[in-house]
Parts: structure tokens; C-alpha cells; sequence
């Protein structure tokens, strides 16, 4: 690719705005413009949302000096546009129809490329919130920049933070490594380290970045790239110049087309999975140099991306073997032209799917653009064409990593040869809208025909099940639960010792219940309870049935009721039945919002890397955390999980293994270095399950303290650990705050609302004329408060008042605080009031003679017109603010140091990264460009942050 350099530019005209069908996915350059004088680059331009990030003005606005090129003897926005193009172009090729991509450009430099953070982070903003798939930037900083303008609602926010909201809104960020030709797992940079947890407080650290090395025609690295085994994810073209800003470029381009062929609602996971399970495998000189080790083949994407054969119930259904089978990775197509007797499953799928299959020793399936944690009906299709006698095929499924059917041997299980046969079972995707399959042969090799996979709406499917009394294992427990209508429990009228009798089932997670479907068999039960249970020990009806007189399908709906377990308690048999019999069972209901799942994990000590802190926080049930007897340096240990955001804390869960405390408590904190106690267990502690609802506690960090084992153990090891509530907004972020006093401008009262807990809000000592200050905040609207939370500096009240006002004028207050003896986190909950302004009415100084917060944190409901006189009450949709419970009432526990090891942090990401290097790494000058043309140094003049660099690539 070449282009003039230095050459005089026309400014073109204001370009009419080209309407734009809603079905068009957009890539969003966020660069230093583009070239309307680029006859190749002008047809995929769609100025509709086109927008100055600099000087915050639209297209619609400004013209075409909103987004022209900045830096137009160097053009590198117009090459990144070109690159981008050529990407498009690329895949294009490879797609039966047409792609409708454009390119949204957002300029976020001034004149003469000067790279301003700011525009960055509000280009990733507007992108995100303007409808683009994919967001392209060719930016390197050497910290996790944040935005800077008092007058933006989002001032505070990171870099992560942006990339972390472009995520939620279905969007990928491909990004670039360098030009530093080494490798970045040196030293930090940002964005390619936006998903590495070390270097982020980003919670959940985004998963939707793609970063790209530059390779040349022949696919090897260039001279000038970066590289890195961890954080950079593969490598692309880069045009003759080898810059990693056109590689990035060139990657956005095929993955905006990817993004396009995908099905509706994909995910940023499912787009960014297509284009790194679809790499040339190339090796470089430099040895591991990316996560995939191979380099972006745009054909190969295009294929992946066709969407799989759908079944008229809008299930998916995978033909493996079939050309349409794109899912897979590894394994081989099979074909036959044996006539497969289908008799032997229920509603089975289409004939010809049974015509192929995919087999081999080892071979997988990921299935994505699920709903993340949402319950799918998998059903795998076999059928044996090969072998002519059992035992000459056994294979093991794998199911999310955990072995679900074990030397499975197709001929037994269907009866013969050239005869189907299916395996049901209900899986949860992961936190990325996936559902990982696994085949692995032990003997031969192993095989599937069909996989299909529809949403499942009936929790207890395929759930363990018990009962009271059963009349042979071929009416077991299991068989209500099977996906059978044929198959059935029997509690035995032998068996059965009484007339009463029960059904239960395991849910395997906390639900709240709303319907219930028996089918019964003739044995009926006339009068029978629905019970819910926590822990499958203690029992709470949720519904009683009397005088039913029929069997076959019954619906109970309308239910209310919590918990893991579900019971039918049975307790009047029908006339002529001395039994109880069921054909089928199923339960409807939402699963209770699990805040801890697939959180950031730390602990005292871990006995081994089997046994780590997220095994307890995995949403399976089979791995643990274990301190460790040996590792644990005394009786008292503890585990911790971050929420990732202050939140209501509702309900805990515990599943204890047979090394249980038997003594210890469940805490709540802000900061993570204060501790609020929530439930105190003294010598009650059991092994199994443990549940404590109603714990009305806040914070962004929940700990169990370990304080003295059970008589078995001598460490403690815990198999899940469930925190369920509601994440809070701080409604007082960066809202308009004023104050009695200020000791300077760099302790004005915004630095209290500035989401930077450094930053600090001070009267000053001698600025305060009196023992007497305030803080009070606009919320811009009224609401209901539930509860507040301050951090004190050093200079803290001993006495103060939390009031609020409608007006800014006239003060109630809701909270009186007397005798505050300590500076740090200082949580008052259950308050009641309601107030569009919010004060902290300082009386009382300690020997500071001032008054200095670090952060206000106001958490709150919008007040709603009351229709009655009658008080609100808190429902499972609204936090249950009354039950909150104030630190004046209870005293925070400031836990020393415990005599054990250096907490160990697992990470929700591995590096390669040694501890010691990473500790080492300096926090500035990481500054790199393209080295096509040289170029002025960075202006920092809108930036707060003196001494760090950024650069283009």
C-alpha cells in the first residue's frame, strides 16, 4: 500500500448522511480521522454517528473537519482505515452473501496526532453506545489511563472501564501490541492488559479484547512488532509498512464481518472464539510469541462463522461430520450409508444427520452465543456403523471440563448395530455464553452424529434425585427426572411402611420456584405438600394440595418459594393404591443472581493447585478450596471473594467438605481491609450444607474466617461459596458537590465523588472557622436511601449527622452519628429517608482541627409517588434497605494480621509472568509508534497525568 506523503489535501465538502439500515454492523475507528479524499475507503463510511471525541462534536455537527485526518503528512488514521477496509474486503471474499459493514470513524487526537486519553476513552464510549460491533484502537499507554473532565458523567472512568462497557454492550476492542519488537510480557500495557486482573480494578475484568501482532504476506512477524504468548491473541497482516496499528486494523475488518455473518445476539466471546480457533498455526523465530500461536485466516473465520443448522423449535442442532459441522476442533468426518433405525429415541432429529458423524481418540465442541449462566437441554446423538459387537468402542464425554458419561459403549446402549441412541443432559453455560463438549476414546475411539442443544426451562431435568422408599431399581428415584414420559418412581406399596411418603430433588443451586408439573401414574397421590428446603434437612410448604381425585399431568403455578431442594411430600395415597408413582417432574423458576460465581479469589494458604481459592466460586460442585493442614500456619485462616462492586449481601451459601470450622464468621467489607461480622458461628459448624439468609449486609468483599476446625481436619476446605443480593450503584458519583470549606483546590469537594479512592475532599484547618463543616452532594433527583458510606482520612469526625433535603436549603436528618473513634471505611446502613440533596454535617473534630473524606458512596432507590399512606416494603427486586445493619450498631471487626502465610491471589487469568519481574516492573515510558515517519512528541497538555507516555502503533 502506498501513499503520498506531504501532499496537499482537499477538505472535502459536508458529506450528506447516508441512511443506515438498522442490520448494519459498524466498526468504530477511534484514530486521528480518515481521508475523505480515499476512493477506496469512502463507500464503507457511515457518517451517521461519526463523532470528534477531542472536541466532543458529531459529524452532523462540525462537518467534515469533525473527522478529517489530523495528521495529514502522516495519515495514520487514514492507513488504519484503508487496513480496515482491506480486512472487510479479505472476508468478504469468502462469504456466499454480501456483508453490510461500515466504519463509524471517531477521531480522538488534536492537530498533529497528539494522542489525547480522554478522547480515547470517550471514543470507546460513543462507540459503544452508537450500535458498533467492533471498536479499533491503535493506542499504546503504559498505565490504565482514566478520563479527566469534571463536566463528563463518566469522569473517572479507565481505560478497562471502557472496554469493560463496550463489552456489555456486545462489542469487541482489537487492539495492537507495539512497535517495540519484544515481548509485552515484560512490561505492562494498555489496553492489550485490560483483561489481565493483575493490572486492572475492573470487576469482572473484560474478556472482549483482541490483540494483534504484525505479520507480513508470508505471515512472519515483522520486524518492528511486538509479541507475547499471554496477551497477545494472534497475528495479521499489516500491509508493506508491518505496523501493529494496520495488523489491528486489518483484524477489525475481518471481524466485522464475522460479527456480521454470526447470529444476532452473538456475543463478543463467540466473535473473538471464531476469528482465534480459526489461526494458521505459524511459528516465529522468537518462540511462544501468542495465545494461539497462529495467524488470522479470514476464510477460515468467514466459515466458522456460518451459523448451525436450526431445528423448527429453534433449538440448534450440530450434523458433526456434515459441512455445516464448524464447531469442532479436531477429530475427523465419517460417513456411512447405513440405514439407522431411529426407533430407540424419542423425537429424534432428521434422518440424515445419523449420515455422518465426527470421530477420533480426541475431539471437542464449543458451543457459543448462549445467555451466560443459563440451563441448556444438551442431547447427543449416537449411532454405531462400524463395529459389529460390544465392547470394541468406549469413549468417556467430558461436559465443561467434567467427565458427564462415562465408557460410554454405543452398541450396548442402543441394542445393536445401526441403531440410534441419545444421552440427555442439562448444562449450564459459562460465564462467556459457552458450553465446552469434550469426546475422548479409551477404547478405539470415540463418536457423536448430532448434538443438539435447546434452552431448558425445567430445572430438576437430569437432577439427583431421592425418596423415601422405592419398589425396585427400575422405578428409581431417578426416572421422574429423566426425560422419559414413559419411565416412572415408585415408592413400592410393599416397601413403603406407611401412608406417607417422598419425592425430593436436588437443584443443585438456589432458585426462586414459580411453577410445578406432575404427571402421576395411577397410584396418585390424593394429598401431598410442594416443600422447598435450603439445606434438604428443614422443610417449608410452598403449596398443599387436598382432594385431588385423578392422575396424569397436573400444573401447579403461582408459586413462591426459595431454595435448593424441592420436595413432593405425599400423604394420602388413592383409592385402590397402597403406593405413590410418578411418571415426571418438572420445575420452572429463576435462578437466584449467584454475585461470587467465576469472582476473584484469595485466601490465608492453599494446600496445593488442586485446591485453590475459585475452585470454591466455580459453580461446580466437585472441586474445592482447601487451606491445607501443612500450609496453614495456625487454626486461623480465611477466604475472600470480590464481588467486583459494592452490593447488597442478602444470603450466604456454604458447602463445607469433612474439614469444616466449626467456629467462624461470615464478614462484609468495602475496602477489603475493614471488616463489618454479619453471622457469628460458635460451634455449630457442620459438614455440608450451610445457608444464612437475610444477612442485610453491603460491601464489595465477603470473607469466611476460619477460627477453630472440626474434631476430624485440621484446616478448613470448602466446596462452594454462594453470595446471593444485588449489586449497588453509587448514585454519587460524580454528582455537583459543595462544602463549608476548602483547604485548597486540590482538596476540593469533587475529589470526594471522583471514583478515585486517593483523592480526598478537606475543610481545612485554617479555612474552618469553626468545629463545624460539611459536605453535601447533588444526586440530581430524589431518592429513597438505604445506606451510606464514608471513607475518613486521618482528619475524621468524631460526631456527625447524615441529613438530606429536597431543596439544598432545608435539612432532615435521617442519621446521627456520636463518638466515631477511628479515620477509614465507615458504613451507616438502614437508613430511611428520602432527599434529591445528601449532607454530611460534621460537629464534633478530632485532634486533626479539619475534616477529610476520601469518598462518599450513597447507594439508593429513585423515589417513586407513593399511591397510599402505607410504608414500602422491600421486595426480591429491591434490596431490602431496613435490614442493613449500621456500624453504629455494629461495630466493625478490624481483623489483625493472622498467623498464617502471605495471602496467596489467584487470578481469573494465568501469566507467564514470574512474581518478581512483575513486581519490578517500572510504572512509566512504555511509548511506541509506527516507524514510518517521525513524529512530535505527545501533548500532554489535556491530560492529568505528567510523566507517562502514550503513543500510536
Amino acid at each position: 500500500m502506498t501513499r503520498r506523503r506531504d501532499a496537499r489535501v482537499r477538505l472535502p465538502d459536508l458529506l450528506a448522511l447516508e441512511p443506515r439500515r438498522l442490520l448494519t454492523t459498524l466498526i468504530a475507528i477511534v484514530d486521528s480521522g480518515v481521508d475523505l479524499n480515499d476512493s477506496s475507503v469512502v463507500p464503507y463510511l457511515d457518517l451517521t454517528s461519526a463523532y470528534d471525541a477531542y472536541n466532543e462534536r458529531t459529524y452532523a455537527q462540525a462537518g467534515a473537519q469533525a473527522i478529517l485526518d489530523t495528521s495529514l503528512t502522516h495519515g495514520h488514521g487514514s492507513v488504519v482505515a484503508n487496513m480496515t477496509v482491506q480486512g472487510i474486503v479479505a472476508a468478504a471474499a469468502a462469504s456466499s452473501r454480501p456483508p453490510d459493514v461500515k466504519i463509524m470513524p471517531i477521531r480522538d487526537t488534536s492537530s498533529g496526532l497528539n494522542i489525547d486519553p480522554n478522547a480515547v476513552i470517550r471514543g470507546i464510549f460513543w462507540a459503544a453506545d452508537h450500535g458498533a460491533s467492533v471498536i479499533n484502537l491503535s493506542v499504546n499507554f503504559t498505565y490504565n489511563a482514566s478520563l479527566s473532565d469534571h463536566d463528563d458523567p463518566r469522569d473517572g472512568s479507565t481505560l478497562v472501564d471502557a472496554i469493560a462497557y463496550a463489552q456489555s454492550k456486545g462489542a469487541i476492542v482489537v487492539t495492537a501490541p507495539g512497535n517495540a519488537a519484544r515481548s509485552i510480557e515484560l512490561i505492562p500495557v494498555f489496553p492489550p492488559y485490560a483483561d489481565d486482573p493483575l493490572y486492572s480494578t475492573t470487576r469482572p475484568t473484560p474478556t472482549n479484547v483482541l490483540v494483534a501482532a504484525a505479520v507480513d504476506a508470508n505471515g512472519v512477524l515483522t520486524p518492528v512488532s511486538s509479541w507475547g504468548a499471554v496477551h497477545v491473541d494472534l497475528g495479521a497482516y499489516s500491509g508493506p509498512e508491518g505496523a501493529t496499528s494496520y495488523s489491528a486494523a486489518y483484524a477489525s475488518g475481518v471481524a466485522g464481518v464475522v460479527a456480521d455473518l454470526l447470529p444476532d445476539g452473538s456475543s463478543p466471546r463467540r466473535v473473538l472464539d471464531v476469528l482465534e480457533s480459526t489461526v494458521t498455526p505459524t511459528s516465529q523465530t522468537v518462540g511462544a510469541w501468542s495465545k494461539t500461536g497462529g495467524v488470522l485466516n479470514p476464510a477460515a473465520a468467514v466459515a466458522r462463522a456460518v451459523q448451525p443448522l436450526a431445528s423448527a423449535d429453534g433449538s440448534i442442532v450440530i450434523d458433526a461430520g456434515a459441512a455445516s459441522d464448524v464447531d469442532f476442533q479436531g477429530g475427523a468426518a465419517a460417513t456411512t450409508t447405513a440405514v439407522v433405525d431411529l426407533g430407540g429415541i424419542p423425537s429424534p432429529p432428521d434422518a440424515t444427520v445419523f449420515q455422518t458423524a465426527r470421530q477420533g481418540s480426541a475431539f471437542s465442541y464449543a458451543i457459543d452465543g448462549l445467555t451466560p449462566g443459563s440451563m441448556y437441554h444438551v442431547r447427543l446423538d449416537f449411532s454405531e456403523t462400524r463395529y459389529d459387537g460390544p465392547g470394541q468402542r468406549l469413549f468417556d464425554v467430558l461436559v465443561n471440563g467434567v467427565t458427564q458419561i462415562s465408557a460410554l459403549d454405543v452398541f450396548a446402549a442402543a441394542g445393536g448395530e445401526n441403531r440410534a441412541t441419545a444421552r440427555d443432559l442439562i448444562v449450564q453455560a459459562d460465564g462467556s455464553g459457552r458450553i465446552s463438549l469434550a469426546f475422548k476414546g479409551i477404547r478405539g475411539d470415540a463418536t457423536v452424529d448430532a448434538i443438539e442443544v435447546s434452552p431448558s426451562t425445567d430445572i430438576a431435568a437430569g437432577k439427583p434425585a431421592t425418596s423415601s422408599s422405592i419398589e425396585s431399581w427400575s422405578y428409581n428415584p431417578a426416572l421422574g427426572v429423566d426425560f422419559s414420559p414413559t419411565s416412572r418412581w415408585s415408592s413400592g406399596q410393599w416397601m413403603q411402611s406407611t401412608s406417607t411418603a417422598w419425592y425430593a430433588v436436588d437443584l443443585q443451586d438456589f432458585y426462586t420456584i414459580t411453577d410445578v408439573r406432575l404427571d402421576w401414574e395411577r397410584a396418585y397421590a390424593v394429598d401431598f405438600q410442594i416443600q422447598v428446603s435450603d439445606d434438604g434437612r428443614t422443610w417449608t410448604t410452598i403449596k398443599t394440595v387436598a382432594g385431588n381425585q385423578a392422575y396424569g399431568v397436573m400444573d401447579l403455578s403461582g408459586l413462591s418459594g426459595e431454595g435448593r431442594f424441592l420436595r413432593i411430600y405425599c400423604t394420602q395415597t388413592s383409592a385402590g393404591s397402597n403406593n405413590y408413582s410418578l411418571f415426571d417432574l418438572q420445575v420452572s423458576g429463576s435462578r437466584l443472581n449467584d454475585l461470587a460465581q467465576g469472582a476473584t479469589a484469595t485466601a490465608t494458604s492453599s494446600e496445593s493447585s488442586a485446591y485453590t481459592p475459585p475452585a470454591a466460586f466455580d459453580n461446580d460442585a466437585t472441586t474445592r478450596w482447601s487451606s491445607g493442614q501443612w500450609m496453614q500456619g495456625s487454626q486461623s485462616a480465611w477466604l475472600t471473594v470480590d464481588l467486583g462492586s459494592i452490593s447488597a449481601i442478602r444470603d450466604v451459601r456454604l458447602v463445607w467438605e469433612a474439614a469444616y470450622a466449626a467456629d467462624y464468621q461470615i464478614q462484609s467489607s468495602v475496602d477489603g481491609k475493614n471488616w463489618t461480622t454479619l453471622q457469628d458461628v460458635q460451634g455449630t459448624g457442620v459438614v455440608g450444607p450451610a445457608y444464612f439468609p437475610d444477612l442485610g449486609g453491603v460491601g464489595r468483599y465477603v470473607r469466611i474466617l476460619c477460627l477453630n476446625p472440626g474434631p476430624i481436619n485440621d484446616n478448613y476446605s470448602l466446596y462452594d461459596f454462594n453470595v446471593y443480593g444485588e449489586p449497588l450503584t453509587n448514585l454519587a458519583t460524580g454528582k455537583v458537590a459543595t462544602s463549608s470549606t476548602n483547604e485548597s483546590n486540590f482538596y476540593a469537594p469533587s475529589m470526594a465523588v471522583d471514583a478515585n479512592p486517593a483523592s480526598r475532599w478537606s475543610s481545612g484547618q485554617w479555612m474552618q472557622n469553626t468545629t463545624t463543616g460539611w459536605l453535601a452532594i447533588d444526586l440530581g433527583a430524589k431518592y429513597d436511601l438505604g445506606a451510606v458510606v464514608l471513607n475518613w482520612e486521618a482528619a475524621y469526625a468524631v460526631d456527625y449527622q447524615i441529613q438530606v433535603s429536597d431543596d439544598g436549603q432545608d435539612w432532615t436528618t435521617i442519621r446521627s452519628v456520636v463518638g466515631n473513634a477511628k479515620p477509614g471505611v465507615d458504613i451507616q446502613g438502614g437508613l430511611s429517608g428520602s432527599g434529591r440533596f445528601v449532607r454530611i454535617e460534621c460537629t464534633r473534630l478530632n485532634w486533626a482541627l479539619n475534616y477529610s473524606l476520601y469518598d462518599v458512596q450513597i447507594f439508593g432507590s429513585p423515589t417513586v409517588a407513593a399511591t397510599t399512606t402505607s410504608a414500602a416494603v422491600a421486595t426480591a427486586d429491591s434490596p431490602a434497605w431496613s435490614t442493613w445493619t449500621a456500624s453504629a450498631a455494629v461495630a466493625p471487626v478490624a481483623t489483625a494480621p493472622l498467623a498464617a502465610p502471605t495471602p496467596t491471589v489467584v487470578p481469573a487469568s494465568l501469566t507467564v509472568l514470574p512474581p518478581p519481574i512483575r513486581r519490578a516492573l517500572p510504572a512509566a515510558a512504555f511509548a511506541i509508534r509506527s516507524p514510518r515517519v517521525p513524529a512530535p512528541a505527545p501533548s500532554f497538555a489535556r491530560v492529568g497525568r505528567p510523566g507517562l507516555r502514550t503513543s500510536r502503533n
